[in-house]
């Protein structure tokens, strides 16, 4: 760095309405099974309340979550949020290490129709990846809260519905809006031979292979014969076995290549 050229200090927004997105560490699946997107539902909840924020809407996808929040102190909400779903994570699996990429990333909306935009992106999110039919089909997200009773979600998440029944006079015209796929997206499936795999698929396919052992007490055999078992079995990629088995996708590789 040449003399007096200084580095910049990133400073992030805290008083608004952001866009929040947690991404895997190392792309694995964040959430694997349905106890777990209930808990981060409801510490969500419980730090929303905490810090007298609103959440507009959310989905929770394998390996990344989309947010969107208003508050005025989104770090000091953010912080202990994470740092309690991480704790009671890797107590649950017996494991330490980050859950999610640091920091968190946050994109402030300042425009009623940026807003709009960006809650219609974070619920469209399965659709365009392939995962459902219509946004209202996948089961993990706010799309039912709008204009529907979502009774078991809303026993751990209370979301702001003022957005979208202020921008949408009936269900019918938020359905129909709701499909609509603006450009096309990167994807968290594969296709193979005809057929779309998905990041769940893999997943289940690997508890199956596995029969109740914990993924972390597997040797690194048993890991090297499972990575061909789901690549030949499944037709998973990479990235997809990499994250059902919580290792470096070189790892992987290296099985592949030698095999």
């Amino acid at each position: 760095m040449a003399r007096g050229e200084r580095k910049m200090k990133f400073t992030r927004e805290q008083s608004g309405c952001f866009h929040v997105i947690l991404t895997s560490n190392y792309q694995n699946l964040i959430f694997t099974d349905p106890l777990e997107r209930y808990k981060f539902l409801e510490l969500t909840n419980k730090y929303l309340i905490r810090y007298s924020s609103r959440i507009f809407g959310f989905c929770l996808m394998d390996t990344h979550v989309h947010m969107l929040i208003k508050t005025d102190q989104l770090s000091v909400m953010m912080g202990p949020l994470l740092r309690e779903f991480s704790l009671w994570y890797n107590r649950k699996h017996k494991q330490k290490g980050n859950i999610f990429r640091k920091p968190f990333t946050s994109y402030p909306k300042y425009s009623a129709q940026n807003q709009l935009d960006t809650l219609l992106y974070i619920l469209r999110n399965p659709f365009v990846d392939g995962l459902c039919t219509h946004p209202r089909y996948y089961f993990w997200s706010s799309y039912p809260f709008y204009f529907g009773n979502p009774k078991k979600l809303s026993q751990y998440i209370q979301v702001d519905k003022s957005m979208i029944l202020n921008s949408f006079h009936s269900s019918n015209q938020f359905y129909n809006v709701a499909a609509i796929n603006p450009k096309a997206q990167p994807n968290h499936t594969t296709k193979q031979a005809g057929r779309l795999i998905t990041d769940s698929t893999v997943l289940a396919h690997t508890k199956s292979l596995v029969q109740g052992k914990s993924i972390y007490e597997i040797p690194t055999q048993e890991l090297r014969n499972l990575v061909l078992e789901l690549r030949h079995q499944t037709g998973a990629s990479v990235r997809q076995i990499a994250s059902a088995l919580h290792v470096n996708k070189s790892f992987v590789l290296n099985v592949l290549s030698n095999f």
